[in-house]
């Protein structure tokens, strides 16, 4: 990582969070000419180290690397268009004009199946192989068909012990006084610090520099206000709910949600643009 977070205050941190992503996009780059090892994931991790979903320790577990491939921006829309919801617009005009190096890096994608819309443009928009999480026998056959890898299931089982401790990290930092729209960018964001264990120490000394009480709430933060959200890490920021800045993000089960990006297809008490 370029960012020098081990000596870094926190408000430094905290800025320099966005900037992961980019940092990704040379990582990706390099390990794509090197090993060609990445594998794209469409889905949101919401409070967790990774998708509730997908299971992307048994990625690691080939030796394959997981990088979040969601578009987060309106500023390549001017380069394109596609006629959806802004998360699926912005992610096809980075797939179709290969402006994006995360999606370029990828030899191929895995979707998290939650949206039949996201499943329908990738088919439309790519010939790399796509494949909807179902169960782990079904991933297992499509990593080995297109990356040829042999399964390890030590290191399986090192990236769910790392995973483990990044969960616990990120249950820390709710209890912290972070606002709802920092915990939410601070999950999505440290998923582009591929190896996880520098990924576990970012987060460690996030916690360290953050007053929290590991058993409970501390005595001057109340309990967090869940807000679901279809599809947040685009609209993340944007996130200004009635009840205060003291929320986190979880996974809408039913409709409406109370919150989408604009252009939806699921309901919800408030769209925001990108």
């Amino acid at each position: 990582m370029e960012f020098d977070f081990k000596n870094a205050p926190l408000h430094e941190i905290l800025a320099y969070v966005p900037d992961l992503r980019r940092e990704a996009y040379v990582d990706t780059t390099l390990r794509m000419q090197a090993d060609d090892n990445i594998v794209g994931v469409f889905g949101s991790a919401y409070s967790n180290a990774h998708s509730p979903i997908i299971d992307e320790a048994l990625i690691y577990g080939y030796g394959l690397v997981p990088v979040p491939i969601v578009g987060v921006d309106a500023f390549i829309f001017k380069h394109g268009d596609y006629p959806a919801c802004d998360v699926i617009k912005s992610t096809m005009v980075y797939l179709t004009t290969q402006k994006c190096p995360l999606l370029y890096s990828s030899k191929m994608y895995v979707l998290d199946g939650c949206c039949p819309a996201v499943e329908a443009a990738f088919r439309l928009c790519t010939q790399k192989a796509v494949h909807r999480y179902q169960n782990a026998e079904a991933l297992h056959t499509v990593l080995q068909e297109v990356y040829g890898r042999t399964y390890s299931e030590s290191r399986y089982e090192q990236a769910q012990t790392a995973y483990a401790q990044l969960d616990t990290l990120l249950q820390q930092l709710e209890k912290s006084s972070l606002s709802g729209n920092e915990l939410g960018i601070l999950g999505f964001y440290s998923r582009f610090i591929l190896e996880l264990d520098e990924r576990i120490a970012f987060l460690t000394r996030i916690c360290d520099l953050l007053a929290y009480t590991a058993g409970g709430q501390t005595a001057d933060q109340p309990l967090r206000v869940p807000i679901s959200v279809y599809c947040p890490d685009g609209i993340v920021q944007k996130i200004q709910p009635v009840a205060g800045q003291y929320f986190k993000i979880v996974q809408a089960q039913n409709e409406p949600a109370d919150i989408a990006c604009t252009g939806c297809v699921y309901a919800a008490d408030e769209y925001l643009a990108y």
